[in-house]
């Protein structure tokens, strides 16, 4: 805890307290303008709670609410002038939070707890894995290729997210209830097996397939681990789990090396951005090559489709990873018109506070899919399940599996 601490104090306190992060700061005027629900009003909680823990060893602030609020966008890191990231900020106070030091009163969010237990014991944050291999039915894989197909369950979870986030709506003593059938683990399980939205979950799988047709009309060999596929602990890492997330992703890996991986083919930005950048970190024999699906479509001849589209540029995506092939791809198939806040400033869809803090995450979402609609474009497009399900408001919302299926065959896109 010493070094996150010492991590901490040396982000914060490069602060000049400017407040231009408030002005890009999703959850500032998401939460009504709390203070201590933007970027500037979390720095400055992170310096009194220093104070706090340098004078007396413990704190006795309030401060999971401000901290595990934080999309992690890193929307602020883009405008500090003095390089100060509120988001990276957060991450380490949300390790503060999980590990229930340094705080008189522990404060992590009633489903936390709920998540981690369950990833632990399924490889699944809501104890779905062996339904997260459902989509894949009928299909036929080489299974004796070293590449995989890993689809990490993002898109399949996403039914079973609008469902959960529907029901719990902020609602604090369902979420207590929640967190308390942790011991009961495998009721749980049963119980979320059939919460979820039919609509959703019919998109979810049929972007699935679509790339799978896409990766088969390249000419690219690869697998599918089906029901021994696991989650990768991203939610573990984004709550502040850290030991419980490297102890897990070590498991992850032994999983692939024991099944002869060399080459994971991953579809969405939080599994490319966690492989990519996390893993490595904390999984020395983490030797695997990590590629986009996007970057293996190089060979197919994508046509016009005649209309015009607006790209949403997932965080990770953009701001992480400076990963443009989702751009570059859609201007070959129709008109691309951008966003106001595009590129480094894209603005966040609101995930993932769509469970912790469905009002905070609607909002943000109200306000970046209006900017969106501003376009006039005809479509929206994201290269995201979360942005997807965040976003999908009136039915113009479309994955670009979708519209590059749709290019390949020619026809509009549905």
């Amino acid at each position: 805890m010493i070094s996150v601490l010492t991590a901490l104090e040396k982000e914060v306190t490069a602060c000049i307290n400017c407040g231009f992060c408030e002005a890009v700061c999703p959850t500032l005027p998401a939460s009504d303008y709390r203070a201590s629900m933007g970027a500037r009003g979390r720095i400055n909680l992170a310096k009194e709670f220093l104070e706090e823990v340098s004078r007396s060893g413990r704190s006795k602030l309030s401060v999971g609410d401000a901290f595990n609020s934080c999309l992690s966008c890193y929307a602020c890191l883009q405008v500090c002038p003095a390089g100060v990231n509120a988001g990276r900020a957060s991450d380490y106070m949300k390790q503060v939070i999980a590990s229930g030091q340094l705080l008189e009163k522990r404060q992590e969010h009633p489903i936390a707890r709920m998540i981690v237990e369950l990833t632990l014991r399924y490889r699944d944050p809501l104890g779905l894995g062996d339904k997260c291999a459902d989509w894949a039915n009928g299909i036929e894989f080489d299974n004796d290729s070293t590449t995989i197909l890993y689809t990490g369950h993002m898109y399949q979870l996403m039914a079973y997210n609008k469902k959960l986030r529907e029901l719990l709506n902020g609602n604090m003593e369902l979420m207590r209830i929640g967190s308390s059938l942790i011991t009961r683990a495998p009721a749980l399980a049963k119980i979320m097996r059939g919460l979820y939205d039919k609509e959703v979950k019919d998109k979810m799988e049929k972007y699935l397939r679509n790339v799978v047709t896409l990766l088969k009309a390249a000419g690219i060999k690869f697998r599918y681990l089906g029901v021994d596929e696991p989650y990768p602990g991203t939610l573990l890492l984004d709550m502040g789990y850290v030991n419980e997330f490297a102890n897990y992703a070590r498991q992850v890996a032994d999983l692939f090396h024991e099944k002869g991986v060399k080459r994971i083919i991953v579809i969405d930005p939080h599994t490319y951005d966690i492989l990519i950048n996390e893993y490595p970190k904390y999984v020395p024999s983490f030797d695997f090559e990590v590629v986009h699906y996007l970057d293996l479509l190089g060979s197919l001849q994508f046509k016009s489709l005649g209309d015009s589209v607006t790209y949403h540029e997932p965080c990770h995506l953009k701001r992480r990873m400076n990963y443009d092939k989702p751009l570059e791809l859609l201007s070959k198939v129709g008109q691309v018109k951008m966003p106001r806040h595009n590129g480094k400033n894209t603005m966040c869809c609101g995930g993932p506070d769509e469970a912790f803090y469905p009002r905070v995450s609607n909002n943000v979402a109200v306000l970046r899919f209006n900017e969106l609609k501003e376009t006039s474009a005809s479509k929206i497009v994201t290269a995201c399940p979360i942005c997807f399900v965040n976003l999908d408001m009136d039915g113009s919302v479309v994955d670009i599996s979708q519209v590059l299926v749709d290019s390949l065959m020619n026809q509009a896109p549905r």
